[in-house]
């Protein structure tokens, strides 16, 4: 039977090459997830998949990892295997009730597959005479629905079919929502990141789970000490990213363009990276090539510099109340000419003028400990005690609080409480404005940014910003910032409320944004940034979406900061159907 199999996988595959090209958990998407998993094999785990791998993959596990695709025609009866459906809008995964073919049929789902293969394989030690199953067809079954069962539209609505009865455009193509998902995401970031080389995108991959995700194997390898293979909570995570990113602002006829593919690519290229690690064991981006060069002769410096803080208050404008509307509208100096975001750079420009506020704009840690305390840390070098980034946001409340009253009654110049406070929360949501004492939040790690010279803080206050405005907007800033705005009421909305959390008695709550920061910071910022590296594609692109994320959390708390001082009952995430984005 094996040997008639091997003929078949030859016809097979003979065919396949004269099939046009399939990209995303397509042929070259599980050749992906595959080819990460021989490099976690074990020595004995890579012995035995060589053992069981038919002529035709010639040692390669990946060479197979599409084969439960391409007999679907001939074994009619797997193809319920590659997915599993839910209840229409339940968002959760339960066997018993979801694992069932069309007729009802139990065990009849990718879950079920998982399983089925699983318990097969260990039958791997009795001799060939003694196997009661086709080992070979065990080991490609369960490569492949591994792989299925991370792809999120593998265990959708069964209304819809897994996104398969959704029609949508993607950029200028006519297709479905389950196709984009399955090929085109990936196709789209092959095309325009990975100059067309599948390789180069798995690269990229691998890196992330040696750097970015290192730890965060543990928990995806994680199963129960009795079981082998644990693929309930890979359908679990499946449904839930389905509905908050697949689904998310798919609604049919629509079209799906640059937002919802930048925003989306990073959940593929996980969902890959996860599968690759918890098949065989028990990166966001990386570009390479000449188009990076380029970006180093492009002028503008952008980030939580100017452009930065800008972005921040442009953000908090279109979320304040119309008390706080009204009461930053008033304090403003005459040269903003209303706008609100115009002086959210002011700090920056006064720090020579008023030398008093530069300790105002950071806070130091103990290095390497990579948490931050008010108490041991919130001082400046001359031992002063609340001179620091946080407890100049507390100092600026507080006297924003005396805003009741005519101008002739107010004890502070309130005009320079808001844009100190507005440029303060900003300063503290960049990583590095809470580094380590040792290097200055990374002002004294000399680093090349590409081919410029520059310091590992001058990044993260400029340059990933500079970069991305570059490449990905056209050189545009308002567009950066729109697409950050988007993410907050489409990718971020569930996390707004948690985002503007503070303690019932508080107006502002800085310290937990430090706390963060450092924590980014040891975790991103530091990671891989030695003394004289070079800083490229694959830095800039798994550690924008940090950057993005900290812009928009700023300009989150920014408002509800002012909407509490304000009005300090309304929450933004309470008031979002009635707020919309000046």
């Amino acid at each position: 039977m094996i040997q008639s199999s091997f003929l078949f996988f030859g016809t097979a595959f003979v065919l396949l090459q004269l099939l046009p090209g399939v990209i995303g958990w397509g042929k070259e998407g599980h050749y992906a997830v595959c080819k990460i998993a021989e490099g976690l094999l074990t020595e004995d785990a890579a012995a035995a998949v060589k053992m069981l791998l038919p002529e035709i993959a010639k040692g390669e596990l990946a060479a197979v990892c599409s084969w439960a695709d391409e007999i679907r025609v001939h074994y009619s009866w797997s193809g319920e295997l590659h997915f599993v459906n839910t209840p229409e809008f339940r968002c959760n995964y339960e066997y018993c009730r979801d694992c069932h073919n069309s007729s009802g049929d139990k065990d009849r789902c990718v879950i079920g597959g998982i399983n089925n293969y699983t318990m097969q394989l260990q039958n791997y030690q009795c001799s060939a005479s003694e196997r009661k199953y086709n080992l070979t067809e065990a080991l490609m079954f369960l490569s492949h629905f591994i792989g299925d069962a991370h792809q999120p539209l593998h265990a959708g609505f069964r209304g819809d079919l897994g996104g398969n009865t959704i029609s949508v455009h993607w950029f200028g193509l006519q297709t479905n929502l389950h196709r984009v998902w399955d090929n085109m995401i990936i196709e789209t970031a092959m095309k325009s990141f990975y100059n067309s080389d599948l390789a180069i995108m798995i690269e990229s991959i691998n890196k992330n789970i040696t750097d970015t995700w290192s730890e965060d194997i543990i928990s995806w390898e994680n199963c129960t000490s009795i079981n082998t293979v644990c693929p309930d909570p890979y359908a679990s995570e499946s449904i839930d990213l389905a509905c908050k990113y697949a689904y998310k602002g798919a609604t049919p006829g629509s079209t799906l363009s640059d937002e919802y593919f930048l925003s989306r690519l990073p959940i593929v290229e996980k969902r890959l990276a996860q599968t690759g690690g918890s098949e065989m064991i028990r990166s966001r981006f990386f570009f390479l090539g000449t188009t990076f060069l380029l970006l180093q002769l492009l002028p503008g410096i952008l980030g939580w510099g100017k452009e930065g803080h800008y972005a921040i208050c442009k953000i908090a404008e279109g979320l304040l109340t119309e008390d706080a509307a009204a009461a930053v509208k008033m304090l403003l100096p005459e040269i903003a000419q209303g706008e609100f975001a115009a002086v959210c750079s002011w700090a920056d420009e006064v720090r020579f003028h008023y030398r008093w506020s530069g300790p105002l704009h950071y806070v130091d840690t103990p290095d390497f400990r990579c948490n931050y305390e008010y108490c041991r840390d919130c001082h400046d070098s001359g031992g002063h005690k609340d001179r620091c980034v946080t407890g100049g946001i507390y100092n600026y409340t507080m006297q924003l609080q005396t805003y009741e009253g005519s101008l002739s009654d107010w004890k502070y110049n309130l005009t320079e409480a808001l844009m100190f406070l507005s440029h303060f929360i900003g300063d503290v949501h960049q990583p590095l404005h809470v580094g380590f004492l040792g290097d200055l939040g990374g002002n004294t790690i000399p680093i090349r940014w590409f081919r410029r010279k520059t310091n590992l803080h001058h990044i993260w206050d400029n340059m990933i910003i500079e970069t991305a405005v570059s490449f990905f907007y056209n050189s545009d800033f308002a567009l950066m910032i729109e697409a950050i705005r988007r993410n907050i009421t489409d990718v971020w909305s569930a996390d707004i409320s948690s985002w503007e959390n503070c303690a019932p008695a508080n107006t502002v709550c800085p310290d937990p944004y430090a706390s963060e920061s450092i924590k980014l910071a040891c975790k991103y910022a530091y990671k891989g940034a030695t003394p004289g590296s070079t800083l490229s594609g694959f830095y800039f692109l798994s550690r924008l979406p940090i950057v993005e994320k900290r812009l928009a959390q700023a300009g989150v708390r920014l408002a509800s900061t002012l909407n509490r001082i304000f009005k300090p009952q309304v929450l933004i995430s309470e008031a979002y159907v009635t707020l919309t984005f000046l």
